[in-house]
């Protein structure tokens, strides 16, 4: 059941995230310095959203819609979140943000989103529209071609919500090598710069 597979999920990814973030901090620490330890823990890295909270719905217009949507029951106006984050690990020089929905049936999950090159000094992506950095191939595509950009969620009709994991990476490298990298290039590209991750999770569902 869905309701019983997104703690797991969500539980393996906060873990993830919160190993990797506290490894960097530790080794960011100054030796013996319990105070500096202490207090890199409580400002661990976060990402939030004006637009919805953790674990709860995304807003309407975030639904997939536009080119590639024809005759699908999906109609809205496929626009992305802004999503903000504070406290990235020491050394971060940019980040890429990957979003997925593991409720779909398909292997890996259903990409929505891949977008990297953003700056270390970035905190925020405004979303609603605005193209910003370098937008990645998602799992829609039109007329047999990917799509590029922001593909909101389009689950099936069942009435069923799916989760949608926004995963924010830290890297000690400002950019990857090409434009339009699917999700798993982007995954095996940042392998080697990950200092840390954060993420958070949106969940949308259409009536049966």
């Amino acid at each position: 059941m869905i309701s019983s597979r997104l703690p797991a999920f969500r539980t393996a990814a906060v873990a993830a995230a919160a190993l990797a973030v506290t490894c960097t901090l530790t080794a960011a620490a100054p030796a013996n310095s319990a105070e500096a330890s202490s207090q890199a823990r409580l400002t661990p890295f976060t990402l939030t959203s004006p637009d919805f909270r953790d674990g709860g719905k995304l807003p309407q217009w975030t639904e997939f819609g536009g080119p590639g949507s024809e005759g699908s029951s999906c109609q809205g106006k496929n626009l992305a979140p802004q999503l903000d984050w504070r406290n990235a690990p020491a050394g971060t020089a940019g980040y890429a943000l990957l979003v997925n929905d593991p409720d779909a049936p398909l292997a890996g999950g259903w990409h929505h989103w891949v977008l990297y090159d953003i700056p270390g000094s970035t905190h925020r992506i405004d979303g609603h529209g605005r193209l910003q950095f370098t937008q990645g191939t998602n799992s829609f595509a039109t007329y047999g071609r990917p799509v590029v950009g922001w593909g909101g969620p389009c689950p099936p009709a069942t009435g069923q919500p799916h989760h949608y994991v926004f995963t924010l990476y830290a890297l000690s490298t400002p950019t990857l090598p090409a434009a339009d990298l699917t999700y798993d290039q982007v995954t095996a590209a940042i392998e080697p710069y990950v200092l840390g991750a954060t993420s958070i999770v949106g969940t949308f569902r259409l009536p049966a």
